[in-house]
């Protein structure tokens, strides 16, 4: 099985060297054959991957243990449901799903007919030069399909921190985000290269950047709901390397989603929406870059990776070209700019551009800095969550408001009566019940989030409400179907509404679970209880449990709210054989105001001393910050569905 693997992958290899070569000349000669044989080496790429992928998915479920990359990530008793978390376990096993990826939205470019853009030969061309780095790296840096040296019986098995369902859908997330904005960086170069005007790329690149800015967004929230209900320590951001590397893309790819809104509009951002996707991209290869162990996390990530250097100098080359492909271009993008008011809508997306930039600008040099000191002094520092809190959370905040006033803002020029017009009322009436907020001794953070949250909530609600009652009076219809038929109308604007809706939503479950959570860490003995807050646990009984992978002691909880029974809770405090290690299984008792957090951190697994220690939280509003997530993607696929017109290029 491993040489049939090798034997498909170099074929891979062979067959996207051939696209690359084929698609950049056609490109180049405007050759009709050429760009037919460009796409069927594309499709090539894509069905001989898939074998590849078939063959190494057969391995794990098969626990074909003379593969290396299957003796180390999987056993005889890992679940088949976890066969696609072992494969990406793996520092080449990663790489090579991520290459996949890259090679199916090549064949879907490839075998679409419909609103084909003419530089297609061209886009095809990079993403096969895209696709000849991955495979390079899982062929020849670090074989995917490595033997082995002396197979055993039996696997090493998976991380149990992977075994998990957020593990399951977290990674997939991540790389299918990183893949689509490489096909959008592939667009958008190709259009460079091809001098054709960026109106008329704006609306082919707008549904890619859509569906992988929405992807690595919920990719993003899964991995924090995975962080909240898997590490035992009742948090869900750490500011972790690898963590703030999918942030990072996910950042400025929501400035770039502004900024093409600009150009579609206004013929307005164009210089931005070029250099944003650019770095987009390469942060996008940055996060590999980290992960496999470029710059050292304390939480999670690989070691012992060779591709670090490989993926540097990636990166350094598309910044290279990328950049000097645009200042060639400058002439160009500079003659379609328009210039706008700052009390317009395209001046406001300008003002979140900066915020946005900055924003990145800030967590990137708090995530390289210490790595970069620490090789060239030695000189060991680490800037902690502390750092990244003081100086990102204010940024952040400051991003939320910004929302409540961008829809008071029109495209061209806004009066001031008119806006004016529309804030004070919905800002008086925030102000007001933040005022009651404080008088009633709720919290002055809880005022705060009515203020930074509530005024954009508040404007969205107000921009709904108008639109449809001018709907409901021009067309006779009631409420309800009114709001449904302008949504449909302008699915780009209210589908932005729900996604700002979501990040409010995110916004308020963070502010209130950061300022608001209560804490305790106790060790009881059986029959003993404790009150945090509202509540009342008390240690019912321990539970020892052994299987072939680990010995698991579960503690059974009876817990109260203001004297009233809530139900049970069930922590595990569980010790896996192939890790030698202990992990814990949280129990989370989860309410629309409040989650309730048991982490079960220390049992000596005697049943003469069942003495237990607990970690137990009080979160506010966790539920809020999942909810989001589900506005996030509602309101991203509203707004892929619609269809806008473009304006017609400069002259």
């Amino acid at each position: 099985m491993a040489e049939a693997g090798y034997i498909t992958l170099l074929a891979v290899l062979l067959a996207a060297v051939f696209s690359a070569a084929a698609s950049l000349v056609a490109a180049g000669k405007g050759s009709a054959r050429l760009e037919a044989a460009g796409r069927r080496g594309v499709l090539a790429v894509f069905g001989l991957y898939t074998l590849a992928l078939a063959i190494i998915l057969y391995a794990f479920l098969s626990k074909d243990f003379s593969l290396k990359i299957v003796a180390s990530h999987a056993s005889l008793d890992l679940p088949a449901i976890y066969t696609l978390s072992a494969l990406y376990a793996d520092k080449a096993g990663s790489m090579f799903l991520w290459g996949w990826l890259l090679s199916l939205f090549a064949a879907i470019l490839a075998l679409r007919r419909k609103n084909q853009p003419p530089e297609l030969s061209c886009t095809l061309g990079i993403l096969a030069l895209m696709e000849i780095f991955f495979l390079s790296l899982v062929t020849f840096g670090a074989n995917v399909f490595a033997r082995h040296p002396s197979p055993p019986a039996d696997g090493f098995g998976l991380n149990p921190l992977l075994q998990n369902l957020g593990m399951l859908i977290h990674p997939p997330l991540l790389y299918i985000g990183f893949a689509g904005f490489a096909v959008v960086f592939a667009l958008i170069m190709a259009a460079l290269i091809k001098h054709r005007p960026a109106v008329l790329w704006h609306n082919q690149v707008r549904r890619w950047t859509l569906f992988a800015w929405c992807t690595l967004g919920l990719g993003n929230l899964v991995g924090m709901w995975w962080s909240y209900n898997e590490l035992g320590w009742g948090g869900y951001w750490a500011w972790d390397p690898v963590e703030n590397a999918g942030l990072m893309p996910w950042l400025l790819g929501t400035a770039f989603l502004h900024s093409i809104a600009a150009g579609r509009k206004r013929n307005y951002l164009y210089t931005w929406s070029l250099l944003l996707i650019i770095f987009t991209f390469a942060l996008t290869l940055l996060a590999p870059f980290i992960t496999h162990g470029g710059i050292k996390s304390p939480l999670h990530g690989f070691y012992g990776s060779s591709f670090p250097p490989y993926i540097l100098a990636a990166i350094i080359v598309t910044l290279t070209i990328s950049l000097l492909l645009l200042y060639l271009r400058r002439k160009e993008t500079i003659k379609a700019e328009t210039t706008p008011s700052l009390t317009s809508r395209e001046g406001a997306f300008l003002l979140t551009n900066i915020i946005l930039t900055l924003l990145v600008f800030i967590i990137l040099v708090g995530t390289v800095l210490p790595g970069f000191i620490t090789s060239a002094e030695g000189t060991q520092i680490a800037l902690g969550r502390s750092f990244f809190d003081r100086t990102c959370a204010p940024v952040m905040l400051i991003l939320v408001f910004l929302m409540g006033l961008c829809p008071l803002l029109g495209w061209g020029k806004t009066a001031w009566y008119s806006f004016r017009r529309k804030l004070l009322p919905a800002l008086l009436a925030i102000v007001i019940i933040a005022v009651a907020i404080i008088i009633s001794g709720i919290g002055i953070w809880y005022a705060a989030a009515t203020v930074i949250c509530g005024l954009p909530l508040l404007t969205i609600f107000l921009e709904w409400y108008r639109g449809t009652r001018a709907r409901r009076r021009s067309r006779g219809e009631k409420y309800f179907p009114a709001l449904l038929k302008i949504i449909s109308s302008n699915r780009a604007r209210y589908g932005g509404f729900l996604v700002h809706i979501g990040i409010i939503l995110v916004a308020i479950g963070i502010i209130a679970s950061s300022f608001y959570n209560l804490e305790k860490t106790i060790t009881l003995n059986p029959g003993e209880s404790m009150s945090i807050g509202k509540y009342m646990l008390t240690y019912d009984e321990l539970v020892i449990k052994q299987d072939n992978a680990r010995v698991k002691a579960i503690v059974a909880m009876s817990v109260s709210r203001d004297g009233h029974p809530v139900g049970a809770m069930r922590p595990s405090y569980d010790y896996w054989f192939n890790a030698q290690d202990h992990f814990s299984e949280v129990a989370v008792r989860t309410t629309a105001t409040e989650d309730l957090f048991v982490s079960l951190v220390w049992t000596s697994y005697s049943p003469a001393n069942q003495a237990a220690t607990f970690r137990v939280l009080v979160n506010p509003l966790i539920v809020w910050i999942w909810s989001g997530g589900f506005f996030l993607l509602l309101g991203g696929t509203i707004a892929f569905t619609s269809q806008e017109k473009t304006l017609s290029p400069p002259v």
